[in-house]
């Protein structure tokens, strides 16, 4: 089985290939630059360099593969236009798709428990209506629609929708960590008491294998993955401070005040031409629930999410420390 990993040189993308590459997949990556060296396998894997929006090097991947695995997206940043959230997150999983051949069986896209925005109940099923609320969120969404529309034609595809992802080699938490480690001062939205389930990166790549190696069930399917481990940003915040081996003071801020202030903060931001420190999504990220139900991953492929909230912040927190960014 020739397997195509898109994104294989980012967080996710290097777990997920560490893990195809031990169970001895045959493994290709779409790449923007050549297999990083600090990567176990990036002398095992076949390597084509290019990006979303090439064509031919689209073309060349796609060659001989029989599973495509497509991670690589344009993330969330308050520097990015939108033009360039749609020419990746879309139109590059539209030029995939397009060049894909007779012989490609399973196209995975992984998209976004984001894709769901606030959560009117908790659990959120796949159910769950979509209301995706960033220019991300929103992008990825439109490429689900795409994929989908696709899958009613034939096409063998199935979409997976993790919540947060954390672990070694996660950057998106690495400034939650120092602020903690550097104020010792932190404002709960609402006291903290919004649910967070994310999945720790190896158990997502545990996933998406069990997805591909159980084609049958999945095709045609989406599928919620989150870790079985579900904590309020309360407890999240104390789990990282004794981490930390630091005391951690807290108090509560009202949601909307926040969001309010959030709103100001971001629009003096973009005329200094600065990143905002507190955002409406980061207000949303710690003030609304993200907790969810995957029980059809683990009833139709066997999804086994293994580690829990506090074992994976140690992992990450160790990492951080090994590389000195804390």
């Amino acid at each position: 089985m020739k397997v195509l990993v898109t994104g294989a040189t980012g967080f996710v993308g290097r777990r997920l290939v560490d893990r195809l590459v031990d169970c001895r997949y045959d493994v290709r990556i779409l790449s923007r630059r050549a297999a990083p060296h600090d990567v176990a396998w990036w002398n095992r894997v076949d390597s084509v360099q290019g990006d979303l929006n090439d064509r031919l090097a689209i073309r060349r991947a796609m060659q001989g593969v029989t599973v495509v695995i497509h991670l690589a997206a344009q993330l969330g940043s308050w520097k990015v236009s939108p033009a360039v959230y749609q020419e990746t997150n879309v139109e590059g999983t539209r030029k995939l798709v397009e060049e894909a051949g007779d012989g490609l069986e399973h196209f995975v896209y992984i998209s976004t428990a984001g894709v769901l925005g606030n959560l009117r109940y908790v659990p959120a099923g796949e159910n769950h209506p979509c209301a995706p609320r960033t220019l991300y969120e929103q992008t990825k969404y439109q490429a689900e629609r795409y994929v989908l529309g696709r899958v009613e034609g034939g096409f063998p595809a199935t979409i997976i929708r993790p919540s947060h992802v954390f672990g070694p080699g996660d950057l998106h938490l690495l400034p939650l960590v120092k602020m903690l480690q550097k104020l010792r001062l932190f404002p709960l939205i609402d006291g903290g008491k919004a649910l967070f389930q994310p999945i720790f990166s190896d158990d997502l790549a545990r996933g998406i294998i069990s997805c591909i190696e159980h084609p049958r069930p999945a095709i045609g399917g989406i599928y919620l993955m989150a870790g079985d481990d579900c904590v309020t940003f309360k407890e999240l915040i104390k789990i990282i401070a004794r981490l930390l081996s630091i005391k951690v003071s807290t108090f509560s801020l009202p949601y909307g005040l926040a969001m309010a202030g959030a709103e100001i903060n971001e629009l003096l931001a973009g005329l200094m031409g600065i990143e905002p420190v507190l955002s409406p999504f980061r207000v949303d990220f710690l003030g609304r629930h993200q907790a969810y139900e995957v029980a059809r991953a683990k009833s139709e492929f066997g999804f086994l999410p293994l580690v829990n909230v506090e074992d994976g912040l140690q992992e990450a927190i160790l990492w951080y420390r090994s590389r000195q960014l804390i």
